[in-house]
Parts: structure tokens; C-alpha cells; sequence
């Protein structure tokens, strides 16, 4: 198998139509192939081999989706680094993958460059903009090879991305996907229910191509769309980009659709060409969801998933949507069912499915995106796979009708007291508050009850509101002992690479100096 033989029969059957869009450089389906082709054979030049590892690290543009194509038609492992994180994180990830060639733009690729003697394993850097001394400049690689079709046999189990996640625990984790994963994901993308990619649709990449936003180049590729791709999340951008592209899909975060929704110019723009918004990787609030329902109209759909099971597997479908804010409004709390091959369960401590109500338990997956492991840490890979089942760390319940709810991280659920409070059901409350941009709920240290709910809050611009109120809006929702017992204001929350409110940082500010510690 080899997942750019994909990319080489839509440049066969689409030539000249549009695979890359960006800043008003468009590359053409034939382009792609012949360019990732050219960029294959350079990998070999450089005096790589099958199964090396090629990282590369830049904000959103083309080069991006041509490394994974090439990487794909080499049967070379990718190793996508967010454009966020600083050097030193990003050598972390160099060494821990043992990367042999490095992309990058020159703000990224400078400082490794400069400190390449900390990169034993690296052999080759190469520059996307082209002005580092010493360094090969990327097209100039691309012009000195073949544009002949180029590919290697590879197998499902083979290795074929590391992608890098710090998680809960601030441990460093190289996710092993697979080629059989990656096809899974181009798989789902194609059973994806009430969306069919068609030759010619458009989807703007709004996100960090290299993570989750990027997980949709290859199925668009396959079925001969257009990614769109921008730099870096701008809302003139986007919005200018969606009403004059006429773009069909994107995928966003949750903070994204905040951003929008309180953005004041939003309703100078038309959106009728758009049939799908995607969202997931956080929790939302279900009124934050209504709200965008409200706007753009019934084509909300969100996805459950994480980068250990190779994106979403489970889907609130557009049409569920509907139906919820007709007859359920609280299944706009759900991310739906299971709809892929993966098998997914919610269980309890004994491992038998919980029963449908209140009963929490935690997600568990199993199917052909699962992940081969965690590089290097067979002792984590056997306590997150067990008999061939994911534990995701995600507590949930069931609906009747196989809903799944998200309740928490079970990382992040609070103590108080002998109680097991979780923090997103006390931040959907609060986001329901008229004031409230962003929340996010933590539990801090209290010689009484072990930990206290805090809520730190961003409001919205030009709204007011005190913590005595917020504190009652919550009481009259919630069970007294989940309600905040304390609130403190800022003006605004850290986030991680990823666009995800960042809990662990808030809280440490909080935590800081104290011999326990909750995890």
C-alpha cells in the first residue's frame, strides 16, 4: 500500500483543478503530484531510508501538505510539530522521535540551526523561505529532482506519523499512527454522515494544519477538493476568505466559535455557500452551540476523538442538531454516537457498560485507528491500550438512545468534600450567562473540603458582572456543594498550542507552593 498513490489518481483524473489554495497561489492537482514527487526523491538524495523521520514545524502553508503527501510516497515517517511551541519543546520532540531531516520556516528553523549540536540525529535542515546561510532552501531541493511517479511499499502496521502531545500530565508522548490508521482516517472522512466530499468542494483549514485540521488534507485529496489553507486564525481573514472562495466545510474549536460569535462585524458577511461546520477537540457549551446554530443555520456537526484514535469516532450529525433544539435541547451536550468502524464503549471501574442515565464512566475505543502506542513508553501503552481497548481518561454517560455525554477529563475532576465534581458541567452553566465570554472552572487548595471551586471568567466587551452573581447563577442550576465558591476575573485565559483553554496552567498559579497536589 501507499497513501500517495491517492494524490497521483486525482492528479490523473483532475489534473488542472484546484488541490492547494493559499495567499492567491493556487496548485493545481498535477502540481501536487508532481512536486511531492520531486520532494520523495529528494528525502533519498539527502541519504534517508524507508521509515526515517522527517519533521517539520512552520505556520499553516503548502509546503505542509506536500511534506505529508511526499513523506507518504517515501514510506518515511512524518513528525508534525505545532508552530507554537517554543525551541526548546520543539528539540524535545527532535530528539525523542530521532528526526534525520528538519522543515521549517526561518523562524523555527533558525534557532534549531543555530543550536543543530544539540540535534545528534539530525543530517539535513531545510529552509521554506530560503535565506538561512548553509542551509539547502527548499525549492531549490525540488528543482534539482525528478518529477517521475515515486512511491515505496509500505505496510498498514508500519509507522507513518508521530504527532506529540503533552496531555494532562505535561509528560512528552509520541503518538504512533500507522499507515493502516491514516487510511482509517480517510475512511471515516468518506462513511462521514450527511457529508459527502465531492471533486471541486472547498474546505478552509482554519487550524494548525499540522494537527487536527490537518487530519482532513488527505480525504480531501482523495476525493478531489480544495483545501483552502491560512496562515494563522485571523477573522477578516477567514470570514473574507469563506464569503469570496464560496468555501463549503471548515472545522473549528470551540474558542474559535466564541471568537465569532461576539465578533461585531460578523453579520456583514454572507455564508450561503457554506453546508458544514465541524467542531470537537474541547467542550462547548450547549448555548454557545445554539447560539452558532442560531447564525449560521442547522449545519453544526461535532466529532469526539483525539489524536490516539486518529481523529473523531463518534458524530452529533447536523440533523441531530436540529432535532435537538426541536424536541432535546440538552443533546446539544452530546458528541453523538459512534458511527465509524471503531468500537466505542463508556464503562465503569469493573468494566461492564454503564448503565444509561447518570451513571459516569469512562470512553473506551477499539478499531483499526487506534494507535500503535506511545514511542518509547511501553509501560504507558500498556496501561492506555489494554486487550486491544483505548482507555481515553474521558468520563461520559449514556443516553438511551447511545448518546454519549462528556462529563470531564478524569484528570480534572475535583474532590471537594468526599464529592467527585466535574468542571465542565459548572462552566456550561456559566457559559449561559449573557456576560460570560470564557470560563474555565478549577479546584484550588481548602484546609476544609481538600479542594474549592474557583471560576476564572473572561467576560465580554462592555458587559459587567460580580462574582456574588455569577456565584447564584450557578447555585440556581447546580447542587449546592458544585457551585463556585469563589470567582476571579481576567482578561483573558491561557491557551495551549491547539486553541484549548489551558487548565493545567490556570490552576498552577493556584497550586503553586503547595506539598499536594491534585492531579
Amino acid at each position: 500500500m501507499n497513501l500517495g498513490r491517492y494524490v497521483t489518481r486525482s492528479a490523473k483524473y483532475f489534473p488542472e483543478q484546484t488541490a492547494i489554495f493559499f495567499e492567491g497561489k493556487k496548485i493545481s492537482y498535477e502540481q501536487l503530484d508532481k512536486r511531492t514527487n520531486r520532494l520523495a526523491r529528494s528525502f533519498y538524495a539527502l541519504g534517508m531510508a524507508k521509515g526515517d523521520r522527517v519533521a517539520i514545524q512552520a505556520w499553516n502553508r503548502p509546503e505542509i501538505a506536500e511534506t505529508e503527501v511526499a513523506c507518504y510516497k517515501a514510506g518515511m515517517v512524518r513528525v508534525p510539530i505545532n508552530a507554537r511551541l517554543s525551541p526548546k519543546e520543539t528539540s524535545e520532540i527532535i530528539n525523542n522521535a530521532q528526526v534525520k531531516t528538519i522543515i521549517g520556516d526561518k523562524e523555527h528553523l533558525e534557532p534549531l540551526w543555530e543550536n543543530r549540536k544539540s540535534l545528534p540525529t539530525v543530517e539535513n535542515f531545510i529552509d521554506l523561505d530560503e535565506v538561512i546561510p548553509g542551509i539547502n532552501g527548499y525549492e531549490k531541493i525540488l528543482a534539482q529532482s525528478s518529477a517521475e511517479a515515486f512511491d515505496i511499499e509500505v505496510e498498514a502496521d508500519d509507522l507513518a506519523v508521530l504527532t506529540y502531545s503533552s496531555g494532562t500530565t505535561g509528560k512528552l508522548k509520541g503518538i504512533m499512527q500507522s499507515y493502516g490508521n491514516r487510511l482509517a482516517m480517510i475512511r471515516k472522512a468518506l462513511m462521514f454522515p450527511e457529508v459527502r466530499i465531492k471533486p471541486g468542494d472547498i474546505f478552509i483549514h482554519v487550524g494548525p494544519i499540522t494537527h487536527v485540521s490537518g487530519m482532513l488534507l488527505m480525504p480531501l485529496f482523495f476525493t478531489g477538493g480544495c483545501n483552502i489553507i491560512i496562515r494563522r486564525f485571523d477573522l477578516d481573514l477567514l470570514l473574507d476568505t469563506i464569503q469570496r472562495e464560496k468555501v463549503n466545510y471548515t472545522m473549528v474549536v470551540p474558542t474559535m466559535i466564541n471568537f465569532l460569535l461576539a465578533y461585531p462585524k460578523l453579520t456583514q458577511y454572507k455564508f450561503d455557500s457554506l453546508k458544514g461546520i465541524f467542531y470537537g477537540a474541547a467542550p462547548i457549551s450547549p448555548i454557545r452551540v445554539q447560539q452558532a446554530i442560531d447564525f449560521f443555520g442547522p449545519i453544526l456537526f461535532q466529532g469526539y476523538g483525539m489524536s490516539e484514535t486518529t481523529s473523531f469516532i463518534t458524530v452529533l450529525t447536523a440533523s441531530e442538531h436540529k432535532e435537538a433544539l426541536k424536541k432535546n435541547p440538552g443533546r446539544l451536550g452530546s458528541c453523538g454516537r459512534p458511527v465509524f468502524e471503531t468500537e466505542v464503549r463508556v464503562v465503569n471501574e469493573k468494566g461492564e457498560d454503564v448503565r444509561p442515565g447518570e451513571e459516569i464512566g469512562e470512553i473506551i475505543a477499539r478499531g483499526p485507528d487506534i494507535m500503535k502506542g506511545y514511542l518509547n513508553d511501553p509501560e504507558l501503552t500498556q496501561k492506555t491500550i489494554i486487550n486491544g481497548w483505548i482507555q481515553t481518561g474521558d468520563m461520559a454517560k449514556v443516553d438511551e438512545e447511545g448518546y454519549i455525554y462528556i462529563v470531564d477529563r478524569k484528570a480534572d475532576m475535583i474532590i471537594s468534600g468526599g464529592f467527585n465534581i466535574y468542571p465542565s458541567e459548572i462552566e456550561q452553566v456559566l457559559y449561559k450567562h449573557p456576560a460570560v465570554l470564557e470560563a474555565c472552572v478549577i479546584g484550588v487548595p481548602d484546609d476544609k473540603w481538600g479542594e474549592a471551586i474557583k471560576a476564572v471568567v473572561v467576560l465580554k466587551k462592555g458587559q459587567s458582572v460580580t462574582e456574588e452573581e455569577l456565584i447564584n447563577h450557578c447555585k440556581a442550576t447546580l447542587s449546592s456543594f458544585k457551585k463556585p465558591q469563589s470567582v476571579d476575573f481576567v482578561a483573558e485565559l491561557p491557551k495551549n498550542p491547539n486553541g484549548k483553554i489551558a487548565r493545567k496552567v490556570v490552576r498552577e498559579k493556584y497550586w503553586a507552593g503547595q506539598d499536594r497536589r491534585v492531579n
